[in-house]
């Protein structure tokens, strides 16, 4: 009889100690399963992938070029233009995963406000205010490659305070986004965007009065660039307790404006703009990104404008970059970022304080 109760009692245990081992399995392999935060999170690459740093720059240095070119055609001057800009980037970012449509789908929405100001006493005094939006599917492959696709959307408001005319924009498109682990201790990303709308201007002129008109632009952003990690406990040549980035990047931007008739019936030609700029910076972090600790950075580099058809009176292709910057750990959820950029160009004539308070969530 206890035989019989020994084996009843067996056979009900043993699915209870099956499912239980089941669970344990599937914990272990939730676990080891790749992450976008396990996966790219000590490599450097996601800063890149969600700022708008170097986009904002680019924008606002082309802007500066064009009305600069727009106040010498007007009245002649083509030299002596000089710029002091200070801007506010602020990006939001939240990954989500999509579990039930399949390993390795994510969702990222982003927000990013930029707020750009020139200072007064230039020949030109530029202020721009734009507001970006992405939704995008993101599918990490690995624990090497992640790959996103989405729509973005853009609004800017540009003030011409030298002249009190203005420019804004908006238009709507698509973004491409990778991010790849080729080596141990180096990776790379791409950013690819394509972005259709309008363009209003309205100019003051002392002769005819405030001209407007209309024109449809096409803009093309690319970034490419490669990032590399040293620890100081892996390389002598890095200080105990802190980590060595060096990093260079690619930027390429084509925009296209199409003819259009101003209101006092004047044609307003086409125009076609390409600018290229090379960076190559280091960048040195405090080690040890653990729950709610604060971490110190700091980078420093060069950047060279390699093709710039939008300037027409200037020349100062080569900047000086500097960086310095905290970020804390959002208890493994996130990060928040707040750091101060600054750019001087060689020459002299630009000048330009970047304020960048980045939060980036991932569930």
């Amino acid at each position: 009889m206890p035989l019989k109760v020994h084996a009843w009692l067996a056979c009900l245990a043993f699915p209870a100690v099956s499912a239980a081992a089941q669970e344990a399995a599937g914990a272990d392999e939730a676990m080891s399963a790749p992450t976008i935060a396990r996966s790219f999170g000590d490599t450097g690459l996601m800063a890149r992938f969600n700022s708008s740093e170097q986009y904002g720059a680019v924008q606002a240095r082309t802007g500066l070029y064009t009305a600069h070119a727009n106040v010498a055609r007007a009245g002649g001057v083509t030299t002596g233009f000089k710029d002091d800009v200070t801007t506010l980037v602020t990006p939001v970012n939240m990954i989500m995963p999509l579990r039930g449509l399949g390993q390795g789908l994510h969702v990222k929405l982003g927000y990013a406000n930029i707020l750009s100001r020139g200072s007064e006493g230039h020949a030109t005094q530029v202020d721009n205010d734009s507001q970006t939006g992405l939704a995008q599917l993101l599918w990490l492959i690995g624990d090497q490659a992640l790959i996103g696709g989405g729509v973005i959307h853009e609004v800017s408001n540009i003030g011409l305070r030298h002249n009190e005319g203005g420019i804004t924009t908006q238009g709507a498109g698509v973004r491409v986004d990778m991010l790849y682990r080729f080596a141990s201790h180096w990776g790379a990303s791409l950013r690819i965007s394509r972005l259709s709308g309008e363009a209003d201007s309205k100019i003051p002129s002392t002769r005819l009065g405030v001209i407007a008109s209309r024109q449809s632009f096409r803009r093309t952003y690319s970034e490419a660039s490669v990032v590399g990690t040293y620890r100081g406990a892996q390389s002598a040549f890095v200080p105990h307790g802190w980590i060595m980035r060096p990093s260079a990047a690619f930027i390429w931007q084509d925009s296209r404006f199409s003819a259009g008739t101003n209101n006092l019936g004047t044609a307003v030609d086409s125009r076609s703009e390409q600018y290229m700029l090379g960076t190559a910076t280091v960048r040195l972090e405090q080690d040890g990104f653990a729950p709610w600790r604060v971490r110190s950075y700091g980078e420093a580099g060069l950047e060279q404008e390699l093709r710039n058809n939008v300037a027409q009176v200037d020349d100062d292709p080569t900047s000086l970059y500097i960086k310095a910057g905290a970020a804390m750990n959002m208890g493994g959820k996130g990060r928040l970022d707040l750091y101060v950029a600054r750019r001087d160009s060689i020459k002299g004539s630009f000048q330009s304080t970047t304020v960048n308070l980045l939060l980036s969530m991932a569930f």
